[in-house]
């Protein structure tokens, strides 16, 4: 599942009072549902994208401030230089990836079908159904089987909306990504969704960081500081802080 194109534009007062203490400058997109982004408090960046990045600067040893970036506007400023990095994007998405250094794979996001037991593992055999989909979304497994009406979407504005269609029975089946169902269920322990339901596996989408080619950081500091970040286990308590098992 992605949002087509990658994006972004926010907040940058802080950034350029930062620009030239070799502060490093990272945004995550606006627009990200929870628990990747949390809703703000106090001007705080919240959810589990800004907690890794706050890490991954403690493990660097440099200073650094997350931001919140709107859509349209991201590549413009990783290309001059304004955003160091973002650590949260994958090939599949963005387009002309090779004006970007690319690092190791931080995690990977794993796109599912959940609906009633028994699940077919082949969606075209759920033929005439509706699926709970997000407004604005692509889905290359099923966007075929939309187009040809095989399949119907029901759009929702966000993916929390999306799977309370699911929990109150406005839709039986829904596409989404399993941090978003593991931290719903987080949310409302005495009502599992998983619970008469099974998720069907639709796609993986490596997520990576990529670095601007005008940043002070390189490529090596920071692969070396995903790493750590993972072999240490200090990625995995991060996810789980928010109810998700980070496979």
């Amino acid at each position: 599942m992605k949002l087509v194109p990658l994006v972004g534009s926010l907040v940058f007062s802080s950034m350029a009072a930062m620009a030239n203490t070799g502060a490093l400058n990272t945004v995550v997109p606006d627009g990200m549902a929870a628990p990747l982004l949390n809703e703000q408090k106090s001007g705080e960046v919240e959810g589990i994208i800004a907690d890794y990045n706050r890490a991954l600067f403690r493990i660097l040893k440099r200073d650094g401030n997350v931001s919140v970036m709107t859509r349209y506007r991201l590549q413009e400023y990783l290309l001059n230089g304004k955003v160091d990095y973002i650590c949260y994007a994958s090939k599949v998405w963005v387009e002309d990836t090779e004006k970007f250094i690319w690092t190791k794979p931080l995690f990977t996001k794993r796109e599912v079908l959940l609906g009633p037991t028994p699940m077919p593992k082949d969606p075209k055999k759920l033929k005439g159904k509706t699926i709970g989909t997000i407004l604005g979304y692509v889905y290359p497994k099923l966007d075929p089987l939309f187009q040809s009406k095989w399949l119907q979407r029901e759009d929702a504005s966000s993916e929390f909306s999306n799977l309370n269609k699911l929990r109150y029975g406005r839709v039986k089946y829904v596409v989404t990504d399993e941090i978003f169902i593991e931290y719903y269920n987080f949310l409302n322990k005495d009502q599992s969704l998983d619970e008469g339901r099974q998720r069907i596996p639709l796609q993986k989408y490596d997520v990576s960081c990529l670095i601007s080619r005008k940043s002070s950081l390189t490529v090596q500091e920071l692969n070396r500081a995903i790493s750590k970040l993972k072999s240490s286990g200090e990625l995995k308590k991060i996810f789980k802080k928010y109810g998700v098992d980070l496979h």
